[in-house]
This record gives structure tokens, C-alpha cells and sequence, in this order.
């Protein structure tokens, strides 16, 4: 049986997707659909993600997400507050100072280095488990998933 291979651009990176399977063409559909939808919901840089529905709402009110994307917030926070880890979910705001990922990335000014680390303590992401709420406790928060996502 012949692998099928597929390359994607997908939510900032190159995905190869290998299948060995009778009804490979139908395999690599799904995958390749799955993956389209995490971009849409789960993506920092899209308007009109679910996950940019909570950087939106920022300091103002918390947003009720779909099951999954909130266990993934919530894997993403805990694993956040380890000490001395190397995971924050909380970072968002200098990954967007940085313009990582984009063809005009920057070296941001100190000052505002210092203005996004004020805005990077995963404690100040406030988990509902009951309602599925999330809620950034300070205005220009943001939630960067790319590393537990695409993970």
C-alpha cells in the first residue's frame, strides 16, 4: 500500500500529512479539514477566530467558548504556571509586538517590552469550568495557542 503525503500552510506553519490506508484520499480530506477548522477557531491573528473573540473582550467581559478550545486553555494555563516552565499561553501580546511570524517582524522598543510584560501573568486568565467561560482579567491580554495547538 503507497503513502499519500499532503503539505499545508496552516496556522503559521508547514504540515505534512503521511497516510497508508485503503481510503487514504478520504483520510487526508478529514485531516486536512480538521486542520482548517483549528486554524479558524484556535488562531491569535484572525479577527474573527473564537480564540480572538477572548483578546477581544479583554478587561470587559468573559466569552464562553466550545468545549474543546476551553480544555485546551485550561491545559494551556496550568502548564503555564509551572515554575520555571517554558509555556505561556499569556504571551500573546509580545508575539504580536514581534510581528513573529510575519514578514515585517520587529525588535519592539524596551518600553513597549515593558508595557507587554504587564500583560503576559497567565494567573490573569480566569477559567469558568461550569459556564466554559474565559475571561482576561486586563484589557490587551491576548491568548497565543500555537504552541499547545499545532502541538
Amino acid at each position: 500500500m503507497a503513502i499519500e503525503k499532503k503539505t499545508l500552510y496552516l496556522m503559521g506553519t508547514q504540515i505534512q500529512l503521511w497516510v497508508e490506508h485503503d481510503q487514504k484520499e478520504d483520510i487526508l480530506g478529514q485531516a486536512e479539514q480538521t486542520l482548517i477548522d483549528y486554524e479558524q477557531r484556535f488562531s491569535a491573528n484572525d479577527k474573527t477566530s473564537e480564540l480572538m473573540k477572548i483578546t477581544q473582550q479583554a478587561g470587559v467581559a468573559a466569552v464562553k467558548v466550545q468545549d474543546d478550545l476551553f480544555e485546551l486553555i485550561q491545559i494551556g494555563k496550568e502548564q503555564s504556571l509551572i515554575p520555571n516552565g517554558y509555556l505561556n499561553i499569556a504571551i500573546g501580546p509580545l508575539v504580536h509586538a514581534w510581528r513573529i511570524g510575519f514578514a515585517d517582524a520587529q525588535y519592539p522598543s524596551k518600553e513597549k517590552i515593558a508595557s507587554c510584560l504587564a500583560l503576559i501573568d497567565p494567573n490573569d486568565i480566569h477559567l469558568n469550568s461550569e459556564t466554559k467561560e474565559v475571561y482576561l482579567a486586563k484589557a490587551g491580554m491576548s491568548i497565543d495557542l500555537g504552541a499547545l495547538a499545532k502541538g
